[in-house]
């Protein structure tokens, strides 16, 4: 395991919050996760400039994710390719994947994930390795807060705004603003009011709060209801487009407690209601049924024959 690095997010899953809060950081990863990983190879695929892809893929070295394989000395060059930390994260982009399927069909709308072993074009379906339940979703399951989110947030990290991004809202988008990713996960877990969300997020000023709540209600994450029937006062509902992103944050925390802790506990508790026990995140075939492994599945893109059926 690569060492677990150390940033001033106060929990694991804050930790890991700060890595994924980034839409560079998401772009490159999963394009070094489809192979490519040279220098000019992500410059090219991903239309990022050279000042930002270096700073991206030092931070990316820095959080243990990337490691640099010199090719080349004469330029020096080198290769980026994924640490076990970084393998890891396969999960966490398959949910992302799955996300964009159903939400937002034109942020990659040639990619295929192919099960190796049955040889299938298939979806992922989401549910629970301790007891082997498929289809799990947000309303089967509880959190348990044992650490504040985020307290400190003196990190340097790119602080780009989603709005200000193309139309439309992808997975990217969703996690490209930090406080958009921690005001997401502080939804999921069931925070309401604004005043809760301003207690669960640390330092978040009322204006950014403001922003960000607006900007997921603009876009159907999160609708306003009346506290109670005709008063002003107003609380933030999840709707099933952000109740989809749960397989999100559920793959992520788990690979908080696997790496960025040295006691397993990554702040946030999701327990599987029915049985109640720890959720254990998994994606299962829905060709063959078998537990999908890293080692047995890759992203593709359509020949020009067409794609197979699934």
């Amino acid at each position: 395991m690569s060492p677990v690095p150390t940033h001033p997010a106060s929990s694991a899953l804050g930790h890991a919050l700060l890595i994924a809060g980034d839409r560079w950081n998401l772009q490159i990863t999963r394009a070094v996760f489809g192979g490519a990983e040279r220098f000019a190879q992500l410059r090219e695929e991903l239309g990022i400039s050279d000042a930002v892809l270096s700073h991206r893929l030092g931070r990316l070295i820095e959080d243990g994710i990337l490691d640099a394989h010199p090719y080349s000395t004469a330029p020096p060059r080198n290769e980026y390719r994924l640490t076990d930390l970084g393998e890891d994260l396969w999960l966490t982009f398959i949910a992302l994947w799955n996300w964009d399927r159903h939400w937002a069909p034109w942020a990659r709308p040639t990619t295929q994930l192919r099960h190796r072993t049955c040889g299938h074009l298939i979806t992922a379906v989401f549910g629970c390795g301790g007891c082997q339940a498929i289809g799990v979703t947000a309303r089967d399951v509880r959190t348990e807060v044992d650490a504040p989110l985020l307290i400190d947030v003196a990190d340097r990290r790119s602080r780009r705004t989603a709005k200000a991004d193309a139309p439309g809202m992808d997975s990217s988008s969703v996690l490209a603003d930090r406080w958009s990713t921690f005001l997401l996960a502080a939804a999921l877990e069931g925070n309401r009011r604004f005043g809760d969300f301003q207690d669960r997020l640390g330092s978040i000023s009322p204006v950014t709060l403001t922003d960000r709540l607006a900007y997921f209600v603009d876009n159907d994450m999160l609708i306003r209801t009346p506290i109670v029937d005709g008063a002003r006062r107003q609380e933030y509902r999840t709707t099933p487009k952000s109740l989809d992103f749960f397989p999100v944050f559920a793959a992520l925390n788990a690979w908080a407690a696997r790496h960025l802790t040295e006691d397993g506990r990554s702040g946030l508790t999701i327990v599987h209601s029915a049985g109640e026990h720890l959720l254990e995140p998994r994606y299962t075939c829905n060709a063959c049924n078998a537990v999908l492994r890293r080692a047995d599945t890759e992203f593709s893109r359509p020949t020009a024959a067409g794609p197979a059926s699934s």
